[in-house]
């Protein structure tokens, strides 16, 4: 909580269900930071008053006041009391906030079904809480306590929005692109490194892009089998070259954005034979979901417009005009024994980039001789 909203520890307090936040800076920055915190299911800006009754009439007439601003005219106050050595208890205090809120703004009238808004009132031992808006947060689980992922991020649309699901469920994500100079210029190394900028946001800290160099591989492959298996070829490539980057940095698991059936390379046989290739378990969060699906959360994480931009990844300029669909598992790996595989993947790792992406900046961190 304190990386993502940038507090100090005097400023953040965890108790039982509940983080406090006393902000001493720009109070609007932090609920943006707030909204886009996982593991966050909602936040309310409170008033805090002391154990006295007038306090707290004159706090809730307050917020109903801003309310009514709002255009709201029904309400309901709802009451909560922890600290039972506080004289009313919640149904008391319910009405008696109720009768200061009705003599001051008479144009309010009470819905207890349903009220366009909730006053809610904390009494706890520190004092009194209330508030008058719960504002969403993204749900989910913070990130890092579900275990480390290598998400296989192309310059696309669904990739991205794999990676922000995976970090919704705890997941600390890190990437790896594949790049192909000069069949791939360098605009589409920097749309993916813009990519990982905004998935940085999200994760709250810098964000680790691989950059496996992957020409030699394409050239080779594309010498020796048909067009229509490219595609699952490269794949099973990429998941080798990934795997070897995952064990050695102590990640848990790759990561991809396919969909089932989604393109011709996304079927059930497909997949399976790209999987076939490695030990490792590959976490596919959007398999169920539809394009639009993924477009609609892409606009909504901030990926898409990126995503659109018309610099083509290696898949993309190496797409067969008619993919196999239903590919057979000894076909493939007897095209496969024509390649110095072993040879081709420490090619790819040979000239290993690696970029610490942040939402502010991208930086290289290296260049490795191998991974």
């Amino acid at each position: 909580m304190r990386r993502a909203t940038g507090l100090s520890k005097d400023e953040v307090r965890i108790e039982w269900g509940r983080i406090y936040l006393h902000p001493s800076g720009d109070l609007q920055k932090l609920r943006e930071r707030l909204s886009m915190v996982f593991g966050v299911k909602s936040f309310s800006v409170v008033l805090v008053v002391p154990h006295e009754l007038e306090r707290m009439r004159e706090a809730a007439v307050e917020l109903a006041r801003r309310a009514v601003a709002r255009g709201v005219r029904t309400f309901k106050i709802e009451a909560r009391r922890s600290f039972k050595a506080f004289p009313l208890n919640s149904m008391e205090i319910n009405q008696e906030l109720g009768r200061a809120v009705l003599r001051a703004l008479p144009e309010l009238h009470v819905d207890v079904h349903a009220p366009e808004v909730i006053i809610e009132v904390e009494v706890r031992q520190e004092g009194v809480f209330l508030c008058s808006e719960r504002i969403a947060g993204p749900g989910g689980l913070p990130v890092g306590i579900a275990g480390r992922a290598l998400l296989l991020l192309s310059g696309g649309i669904d990739s991205p929005v794999a990676g922000w699901m995976l970090m919704k469920r705890g997941v600390a994500v890190d990437a790896v692109y594949f790049h192909s100079p000069p069949y791939v210029g360098e605009k589409a190394k920097e749309k993916v490194l813009e990519l990982g900028r905004v998935l940085a946001r999200w994760r709250a800290e810098a964000l680790t892009v691989y950059v496996p160099r992957f020409t030699e591989i394409q050239v080779e492959v594309s010498r020796v089998a048909p067009p229509s298996l490219w595609t699952i070829l490269f794949r099973r490539f990429m998941h080798r070259v990934a795997e070897r980057i995952a064990e050695t940095h102590g990640y848990g698991a790759l990561a991809t954005g396919e969909s089932l059936g989604q393109v011709a390379s996304q079927t059930m046989e497909n997949l399976a034979c790209v999987d076939a290739v490695t030990r490792m378990l590959v976490l596919r969060p959007l398999i169920g979901w539809d394009k639009a699906e993924i477009v609609q959360r892409a606009r909504e994480v901030g990926t898409y417009e990126i995503s659109i931009l018309p610099y083509e990844d290696c898949c993309v300029l190496f797409a067969p005009r008619h993919p196999e669909t239903h590919a057979r598992l000894e076909r493939v790996e007897a095209i496969e024994a024509r390649l110095d595989i072993p040879r081709l993947v420490e090619g790819a790792l040979e000239r290993l980039e690696i970029f610490s992406v942040t939402e502010q900046e991208v930086s290289s961190v290296a260049t490795s001789p191998s991974a």
